[in-house]
């Protein structure tokens, strides 16, 4: 057996080209969507509407700067590149997209609400489970379509969620918001035999 190759960027090794060309093969020539490619993309669509309005929700309530400022840049990093990768796909297929973008509030335009529903402390804990469901819900997705163009998509969008599910975490535990998730240290653990 050979040494095992770990630590490479999308978990490639020096064998992955053997399914790479399948999957090269695979995102070519189709733009309409299968049944569950087609949910998928309408509902991540819908998703990323709703959040887009939780988020400027979040920055009429909030007073403090650095978490309007976090919020800001997660909409233009995560929410807006998210949207439109779905709003690509459905033009490109011929699709009507599901709700119209002119919905949207531009974060520019919303103006401070003090309506003492949510704190900081929510705000950030509550961006930080949402950004781990956006996690799961374009892990889902990408298995839900055999189009790699379409998987790529979604597999983009994970990891813009992926990188500000922990920029949360530690905007809310450097705020002292929320204590930091414990470790559990080896010494002491029981030894498993086989």
């Amino acid at each position: 057996m050979s040494e095992v190759e770990i630590g490479r960027p999308e978990g490639r090794t020096s064998y992955s080209d053997y399914a790479e060309r399948y999957y090269a093969q695979a995102g070519a020539g189709r733009n309409s969507l299968s049944a569950s490619e087609y949910v998928a993309v309408v509902e991540g669509f819908r998703r990323e509407v709703v959040c887009m309005g939780q988020c400027n929700l979040y920055l009429a309530a909030t007073k403090d700067s650095q978490i309007k400022e976090a919020i800001k840049t997660y909409l233009e990093d995560v929410c807006n590149p998210n949207i439109h990768e779905m709003k690509k796909i459905l033009e490109v297929g011929g699709y009507v997209l599901p709700a119209p973008l002119e919905e949207i509030m531009s974060p520019d335009k919303v103006s401070d609400q003090d309506t003492g529903v949510a704190n900081g402390r929510m705000i950030v804990i509550a961006q930080w489970f949402a950004a781990r469901a956006f996690m799961t819900l374009w892990h889902n997705y990408a298995s839900m379509s055999q189009r790699t163009d379409i998987r790529d998509a979604f597999i983009r969008n994970y990891h813009r969620a992926f990188r500000w599910q922990v920029t949360f975490h530690e905007i809310a535990v450097e705020k002292k918001l929320m204590a930091p998730l414990p470790t559990v240290e080896p010494k002491g653990m029981p030894l498993i035999s086989g």
